[in-house]
């Protein structure tokens, strides 16, 4: 069987969205409500909404997670190899930003207490107690309740119960596949991310009620449903047969026009700045799923392209960006305010702060993130870089 080839443009997307959250965590520092004239901007109106990059980036994973898990589930690789694999790719870039997090907090409580700056957005102070300290280094701030130290980080919880489920499913998977076959394996598999949506969106539907993480659970699972429906085919399925094909389209399907109806008929959560309700966000996973289900067959001419390649430079390292850009930017910020870049040249701070986060971000990629990372995916980013 033919290997699955790599969907670059994802990595476009990766940098555009994580791009766009940075903007979000700018324009906030300018715009303290909704009443804020900067938002008759074009530039900040757009980046008032860019807590959307998480969407993306949650359909982008759901892609990338049930790809590694689908692959584990036909190599015969673990269900604990899977699971090492998913911890060695997020915590200790994680914990190296968390230390950071804590010494920045620490520099602007001292800085604030002298009166040397300002307010400044999403940090916070550091609590004492062993059960916040506990949560926030394993990622259960949810399950146990706590406040987090950067709260910027808030989508870290749902990726870690996201990768659990996958994890779960690949293990049942693997026992269906070694008591029949691989083919009844990867059904089931299948239908597990297919119906777990399923349910989840009718009690969404039903009640209206947020529930972790089965809130943003469709927006993950849709992707995962996308990476069955584009890239199985009889050159890259062992034993592909029509009933399989049957299998995906039936799941995707009803996830997709469940998704629609939840964003029709139900409204949960806020809609006011900076926090997109869940309709737009239901609204904007089924634009993007089906964008990518387009861009698939252009994907080697679309992610060359020259206009492309920043973007795809960015997303190399947009977990770095993402963990690293709220770290750095109440200094950038400060800088800027007191070099008078406000009012009407607000826009030159704007720029001024994209591009530190964006340097930052790389350095703590090349120190931190990069050393983590498999030798495969970095031979591949070099190789589109090259290219």
């Amino acid at each position: 069987m033919q290997r699955i080839p790599p969907f670059k443009t994802l990595d476009a997307f990766r940098g555009f969205a994580a791009i766009w959250v940075v903007m979000a965590h700018i324009s906030d520092r300018w715009i303290p409500d909704a009443s804020s004239p900067y938002l008759k901007e074009p530039l900040y109106a757009f980046a008032s909404v860019g807590q959307l990059g998480v969407v993306i980036f949650f359909v982008i994973s759901g892609y990338c997670i049930t790809a590694a898990a689908y692959s584990a589930l036909v190599t015969g690789k673990s269900v604990w190899r899977y699971g090492y694999e998913r911890v060695r790719r997020i915590y200790p870039p994680y914990l190296a930003a968390l230390i950071l997090t804590v010494l920045s907090v620490m520099a602007i409580n001292f800085a604030n207490a002298h009166h040397l700056v300002g307010e400044v957005h999403h940090l916070q102070t550091v609590s004492l107690d062993p059960k916040y300290w506990f949560a926030n280094l394993f990622l259960l701030q949810y399950e146990l309740h706590t406040s987090m130290v950067n709260v910027v980080f808030w989508s870290l919880g749902y990726e870690i119960a996201f990768y659990f489920i996958i994890g779960v499913f690949l293990l049942g998977g693997q026992w269906i596949a070694a008591r029949r076959n691989a083919h009844a394996g990867t059904a089931f598999f299948v239908c597990c991310v297919g119906v777990s949506t399923m349910c989840t969106l009718a009690y969404l539907l039903t009640f209206a009620q947020p529930l972790f993480p089965f809130d943003g659970w469709h927006q993950f699972s849709l992707g995962g449903l996308l990476f069955f429906l584009l890239e199985f085919n009889s050159g890259t399925v062992a034993n592909y047969t029509k009933g399989l094909r049957r299998i995906v389209l039936a799941n995707t399907c009803a996830v997709a026009i469940l998704v629609l109806l939840y964003a029709i008929f139900r409204h949960v959560g806020m809609d006011d700045y900076g926090h997109p309700s869940s309709k737009i966000r239901s609204y904007l996973c089924l634009l993007f799923a089906a964008l990518l289900v387009g861009l698939r067959r252009i994907d080697e001419k679309l992610s060359s392209h020259l206009l492309m390649r920043p973007l795809v430079w960015a997303g190399a390292f947009s977990y770095s960006l993402y963990l690293a850009h709220p770290i750095v930017l109440p200094y950038a910020d400060i800088l800027c305010r007191r070099a008078g870049l406000n009012g009407s040249i607000f826009w030159i701070a704007f720029w001024i702060e994209i591009a530190v986060a964006l340097a930052f971000g790389r350095i703590f990629y090349l120190l931190v993130e990069k050393r983590f990372i498999s030798k495969r995916q970095v031979q591949r980013l070099a190789a589109e870089h090259v290219a």
